[in-house]
């Protein structure tokens, strides 16, 4: 309830509530509270509202005593209570003739969590530093027709087990596979010639869009496949992929150090020169830090275990006091110690707010951190970053909505029209966050099925998901999201691992629905624990495998026949579309392979492809 407290204690101008009087329209009854503009100096005004349908529709009357505006309806729910969900954020809608106001308005469907009570109005007129506010107190009558109904389970399409031969060919570390073609043009967009040592070029796109940039995050994720690469390397090879790593750190390091930058270590992205990208963006983007350094102390621990010097480490990438122009780690983790409380904008850069992906990737960044500074001899430090842990972890649960069933990609008011709060960032923040200590792992039951009906809603909305086998018959699995191939990083091959190597799995009433569309022949109960050799298990396991594969086989039902993959697919036609050869999609098709030989035992696939092209 501190929210709601908070809601109704919005500091500034204020007017209260008037009385209303209600019309109908359609079988929706609208409430009409003032209807004509009030006086000036008033600032902030309900004009009108209604909740029909299952959705609720308002407009206010917002004074234009400045130009950057934020307009913010607080309510309550269905259980009367106010939440950061319980927010209604709305927009420009038109002038008002004749008077210094303007109309603001939201229609945003609600019933999921219910309302019960507008709270209140807030406008912020941010260029003048002003807060007006209108308490409300009103109680909402639902009218018109009822809400939607919850869409029904969909029916799994397919039920594919096992690994299969096709996707081992395409996925084989030679040259000519798809893991090869991966490798080859991921590594041809790093260092690429005219730009600074240790940058990544998001795309080889200099128009129609315009990639030419080094974005942090994506720069962090290839950089860490650069790393996995690293780890298994042998001789020459592992030689190379090291200076790689270094060049990386420096470069990093320069970003930190630029005079120019906006918002500091929460800057999105830098020229190939690494000098910062100052033109109007989404910012700040504070996953960046924590990325950088998950990557960087990875390499770290790795490097001193082959029996590399720890003053090198310390000097190239930890003490960011003693080595502020070429040891970058120290630094991000306590900016991600100090910041991760502030929002920032989503990994797709459309959104400000509190999103799971960041707070994933900044926990385990904070976690690894605190016992990458104590081996450090950093005590102080590695206190900070434990602290910071401790208190970003006790939010993570905010993010499961009870009434969607669902882990929240953000949590916050309605942004941008999504109101179903589906993101396949909540998939990519297991891949990228997961500490290996159980806090939303590959196995958690809320990331099942938050996994699941990410997944599903998809089946309705791509005209490509009417395509489920190729021409061989084979599986093909669900087109999902923006970057197909981002959410299939690994999810269901690491879950499946991940059971295998606890010889255990247990079913939920929460995780049900994921193994009823994805293992029904296992005939899986919730409330029951199977072990590892009886025939639900087993069969259950090889469900994941069956359609981890065939997520990956529909990537290759959709690349190009010379195996370049764009930034997207049309979710139309099928056809490739967005920046060429996007570093990421090559990344990440190569994480999904290292995790796929996980599975099948293959020790020595990713060696064979570290190898590949280099001389031992």
């Amino acid at each position: 309830m501190w929210f709601k407290q908070v809601a109704r204690l919005a500091l500034g101008s204020f007017v209260a509530f008037a009385g209303v009087s209600i019309a109908q329209n359609s079988a929706c009854q609208t409430v009409t509270a003032l209807s004509t503009a009030p006086a000036p100096g008033v600032g902030v005004a309900l004009e009108t509202y209604s909740y029909c349908g299952g959705t609720l529709n308002v407009t206010v009357y917002i004074e234009n005593v400045n130009y950057n505006k934020i307009v913010t309806l607080y309510y309550t729910n269905k259980q009367n209570q106010s939440t950061p969900l319980s927010v209604v954020q709305l927009g420009y809608s038109g002038d008002v003739a004749n008077t210094k106001y303007e109309i603001w308005a939201a229609s945003t469907p609600v019933y999921v969590d219910g309302i019960t009570e507008l709270l209140n109005l807030t406008y912020q007129a941010l260029d003048i530093g002003h807060t007006y506010t209108q308490v409300l107190g009103v109680n909402v009558v639902a009218t018109g027709a009822a809400a939607p109904a919850p869409v029904p389970a969909p029916s799994p399409y397919a039920n594919p087990s096992g690994l299969s031969q096709d996707i081992t060919n395409w996925l084989e570390a030679t040259n000519g596979s798809e893991a090869g073609i991966a490798k080859a043009r991921m590594f041809n967009n790093i260092n690429i010639p005219g730009a600074a040592n240790g940058t990544v070029i998001a795309a080889q796109s200099y128009t129609a869009p315009d990639y030419a940039y080094n974005w942090v995050r994506d720069s962090s994720l290839t950089m860490d496949v650069v790393y996995s690469f690293y780890a298994a390397a042998t001789g020459r090879a592992r030689g190379f992929y090291e200076q790689i790593l270094f060049e990386y750190a420096q470069s990093r390091a320069t970003e930190q150090n630029d005079p120019d930058t906006i918002t500091g270590l929460g800057e999105p992205k830098f020229y190939l020169n690494n000098s910062a990208f100052t033109g109007p963006w989404g910012r700040p983007q504070n996953d960046g830090p924590a990325t950088a350094a998950i990557t960087l102390m990875e390499f770290a621990n790795t490097y001193l275990a082959n029996k590399g010097s720890k003053d090198v480490i310390r000097s190239m990438i930890y003490d960011s006091t003693a080595h502020p122009d070429q040891a970058p780690v120290m630094k991000d983790l306590l900016f991600v110690a100090s910041n991760w409380t502030y929002s920032s904008f989503d990994l797709w850069e459309e959104e400000q707010a509190d999103h799971f992906y960041i707070r994933m990737v900044q926990r385990r960044a904070l976690l690894m951190g605190t016992a990458f500074a104590n081996m450090m001899g950093d005590s102080a430090t590695a206190a900070k970053l434990s602290s910071a842990a401790t208190a970003l972890t006790a939010t993570l649960p905010e993010f499961w909505d009870v009434n969607r069933q669902l882990i929240l990609y953000e949590y916050g008011p309605v942004l941008r029209g999504k109101s179903s709060y589906k993101d396949v960032a909540v998939v990519l923040g297991v891949i990228h966050g997961y500490a290996n200590d159980g806090v939303y792992g590959y196995t958690n039951d809320q990331i099942l099925v938050s996994a699941y009906q990410i997944a599903t809603c998809f089946l309705p909305v791509y005209k490509i998901a009417a395509t489920t086998t190729d021409v061989s018959g084979a599986v093909l699995g669900i087109p999902v999201g923006r970057y197909p191939e981002d959410v299939y990083d690994g999810l269901l091959y690491r879950a499946s691992a991940e059971y295998t190597a606890t010889g255990s799995l247990a079913v939920t009433t929460t995780s049900l629905p994921f193994f009823a569309y994805f293992a029904p022949d296992a005939g899986l109960a919730a409330g029951q624990t199977y072990k590892a050799g009886s025939q639900q298990f087993e069969a259950a396991v090889a469900a994941l495998q069956g359609w981890a594969d065939a997520f990956i086989r529909r990537i290759k039902f959709q690349t190009p026949t010379d195996g370049h993959l764009a930034e997207e697919f049309n979710r139309d036609t099928g056809v490739a579309q967005g920046a060429k050869d996007l570093t990421w999609s090559y990344a990440s098709l190569l994480t999904a392979a290292f995790a796929r030989a996980q599975v099948t035992g293959d020790k020595n696939y990713v060696k064979h492809l570290a190898n590949l092209g280099l001389t031992e």
